[in-house]
């Protein structure tokens, strides 16, 4: 019976591992990419409002209309910002799960070498065994024939 190479739970425990940070990155991109599509939309809403205001002006606007639409804008702006400090750290999230992905990566693909190596010296071993015991059936059926001449 073969033994499992001692590394096998290992080398399943770094694949679980990577797998489970894999999910991670997962979530963390599609977390950012919907942080960026709100972000978008902000700024939309800013240009779209922006030009409601330029033209609104150019037909007269009263007073307390364009202190409102200038409220509006500048809240907008603030909210630009914030969105803009949160898709900035949804993006450091993003490269720090990439790069615990990549090293949980790297542990299984160690694992992996490991295994080839094992089986390439596994089938080596039994190579050389099996050649002398070629060598030794040759041997004795070459001793039998001289002893039979």
């Amino acid at each position: 019976m073969k033994h499992a190479p001692p590394w096998d739970r290992l080398k399943d425990i770094a694949a679980k591992r990577r797998d489970a940070q894999a999910q991670r990155l997962g979530a963390l991109t599609r977390e950012r990419d919907e942080a960026a599509k709100r972000l978008e939309m902000l700024v939309g809403y800013r240009a779209d409002y922006e030009a409601r205001l330029a033209n609104a002006s150019r037909g007269g606007i009263d007073p307390t209309e364009l202190r409102n639409y200038q409220a509006f804008l500048a809240q907008l702006t603030r909210a630009i910002a914030q969105q803009t400090d949160i898709v900035g750290a949804a993006e450091r999230s993003v490269r720090g799960a990439k790069t615990q992905w990549t090293s949980e990566h790297q542990r299984v693909e160690s694992f992996q070498a490991l295994d080839v190596r094992h089986a390439t010296g596994v089938a080596r071993e039994e190579q050389r065994r099996a050649q002398k015991l070629t060598d030794e059936w040759s041997a004795r059926n070459g001793s039998r024939e001289t002893t039979e001449r």
